[in-house]
């Protein structure tokens, strides 16, 4: 019997030190956008050259996150709505996300190696039947209303980066 309802949230976080090439466009798309955008906050008399200076004197720059996250928007919708970093225990990549958002975790208009990026994906309600040994049990299923026939089930390993973002209680009668 499901145990409640829930949203996780899953970071990436990419840096210059990324891998795939996925994440390599999008390293180098925000960080051309951030010297793009950043110029709207410049200041002569004070240049202020990293993310988190021009936020300290600032504080629309937090802006910059919205603004940035534009160039990242075309790579993620390639993703057609799949957390393709996140696979369950059999490897397969099944699950979805229907929000995103992205933030700056850092940058510098004088160092490109200074860019680094969150991007938290968030799942629909999703729902938790049980954790088992370090593992989630969930359904995808949307007939749960018979669970004595049973239903489709995936496991996904508790793991760095994924949280649970928003949890409801099954209700009983």
């Amino acid at each position: 019997m499901p145990q409640g309802q829930v949203r996780f949230a899953f970071r990436i976080v990419i840096n210059q030190h990324s891998r795939t090439d996925w994440e390599k466009y999008i390293w180098e798309s925000t960080y051309q956008e951030f010297l793009m955008q950043s110029q709207l906050f410049y200041e002569k008399a004070a240049p202020l050259f990293t993310f988190k200076e021009i936020l300290s004197k600032n504080e629309k720059a937090e802006q910059l996150h919205f603004l940035v996250s534009m160039a990242a928007h075309p790579y993620i919708l390639q993703w057609k709505g799949k957390i393709y970093h996140l696979g369950d225990n059999l490897g397969n990549n099944f699950m979805p996300f229907n929000q995103y958002k992205m933030d700056i975790i850092d940058s510098n208009i004088k160092d490109k190696n200074a860019h680094e990026i969150g991007i938290t994906f968030f799942t629909p309600l999703i729902t938790l039947i049980d954790i088992w040994e370090g593992h989630y049990l969930i359904s995808l299923d949307e007939n749960l209303d018979k669970p004595s026939e049973g239903i489709e089930t995936l496991m996904f390993k508790l793991q760095p980066r994924l949280s649970v973002a928003f949890y409801q209680p099954k209700t009983i009668f």
